[in-house]
């Protein structure tokens, strides 16, 4: 345990030192640490007992047009499994700059996510944006796609990544936005797409609404289209519909499979009662475009019976493609005191395939914590069990403990 603990501050201060070192201990720096110990069984049954350190930063200098962002992680797994990796492994999930030359422009350099209704990417680039072009703002990016897999970065030379966003800027109560990504598979244009998405908020009512269109396979391959509304102060109601017609990188094997189209169609409410109750209830029908048809309905309700405890129970029954479920889940989170809090749960279901193959249960019981050590440090504490037609019993615990300054 020693060597655990000597290992895991080891690591805190090489990231520490490694971000530190060139900037005035004055300046307006934030770091957050996150050293968790995790242990139990992997998914193939054997056991694990992974130690890892994330650490995530930021750098604002006052006054000044630039600043800086990362956050990475290392981690070790001290059994050889047959899942992960053996030895120390690392990852950088973003590191960037931004600058801002002007008022209404925008740099980002580096790692960074970006996300438009077009398409999403984790990339090592730049992103421009301008805003107040008349009624609109644009972004562009574009940079070296990064595709991780579970230990390691799996990205190869010609993967790129490229989008431009068009958006409806300073329109009171409206959200408008249309969007172009393409994707590069060793230099081969493997995706192109255009993006819409769109909201409206009027009073009690709240319409939405996003679209992907394939221009490689001329096919609308995802479209999700809603309203919320809100009649009372107590009461939302949602309506929704989604559409997905399943497309694949066009230098995928999997390009060339035939897929079917999928629908599904949501309604949802929820409502809070004078008394600490909320109800919640939804039903979603599923459509298959050559097999049965599905129905899931849901219904559960959060109290509040003391101002230190909430209390959650829900019910899921499905039946239609693929067989029959019905389960149930029940949570509570208590708060002792300013310094602890406590929460436990428990998950059931049960289920019937066709023909009666592999039916079965699984149940999931867990118990956890967070105690606050001081202003700037707490400790987690989480421990499940994991029981179903794979696992007679599935320990899994996490202990976490963080700090930020």
């Amino acid at each position: 345990m020693r060597n655990i603990f000597r290992w895991s501050f080891f690591i805190t201060i090489i990231f520490s030192s490694y971000f530190v070192a060139p900037v005035n201990a004055a300046e307006p720096v934030r770091f957050d640490s996150s050293t968790q110990f995790l242990w139990g069984d992997d998914l193939l049954g054997e056991s694990q007992t992974i130690l890892s350190q994330y650490l995530r930063f930021s750098y604002r200098p006052d006054g000044k047009k630039f600043s800086l962002s990362g956050y990475g992680s290392l981690w070790d797994d001290f059994n050889s499994g047959d899942i992960r990796e053996n030895g120390l492994l690392g990852r950088v999930y973003y590191l960037y700059m931004d600058y801002i030359p002007h008022q209404n422009t925008s740099l980002r350099l580096g790692r960074q996510y970006v996300n438009f209704s077009a398409g999403s990417s984790i990339m090592d680039g730049l992103s421009l944006g301008v805003k107040n072009i008349g009624p609109f703002s644009v972004t562009v990016a574009g940079g070296r796609d990064v595709v991780f897999a579970l230990d390691s970065d799996q990205s190869r030379p010609g993967n790129y990544f490229a989008g431009l966003d068009l958006r409806l800027d300073g329109v009171r109560a409206t959200q408008l936005g249309l969007s172009y990504a393409v994707k590069f598979d060793q230099s081969e244009l493997a995706r192109e797409e255009l993006g819409m998405d769109f909201r409206y908020i009027y009073s009690y009512v709240s319409p939405y609404a996003e679209v992907k269109y394939d221009v490689l396979t001329k096919a609308v391959d995802e479209a999700t289209a809603g309203v919320d509304v809100f009649p009372t102060a107590d009461l939302m109601i949602r309506g929704e519909t989604y559409y997905s017609y399943p497309s694949f990188d066009s230098t995928s094997i999997y390009s060339v499979f035939a897929v079917d189209e999928y629908h599904e169609y949501l309604v949802r409410a929820e409502y809070s009662l004078e008394a600490p109750v909320t109800l919640f209830a939804s039903y979603v029908k599923q459509t298959y475009e050559d097999d049965e048809d599905t129905d899931n309905y849901i219904m559960g309700a959060r109290t509040y019976p003391l101002d230190n405890l909430t209390l959650s129970a829900s019910v899921d029954y499905r039946r239609g493609y693929g067989g029959k479920l019905w389960g149930f889940e029940l949570t509570g989170d208590y708060r002792v005191n300013n310094e602890m809090a406590l929460g436990a749960g428990i998950q059931y279901d049960t289920y019937r395939r066709p023909e009666n193959l592999n039916d079965g249960d699984a149940q999931r019981y867990w118990l956890g914590g967070r105690r606050t050590l001081s202003k700037n440090v707490s400790l987690i504490a989480r421990i499940e069990d994991n029981v179903n037609e794979n696992f007679r019993h599935r320990p899994l615990g996490r202990v976490a403990l963080n700090w930020n300054l």
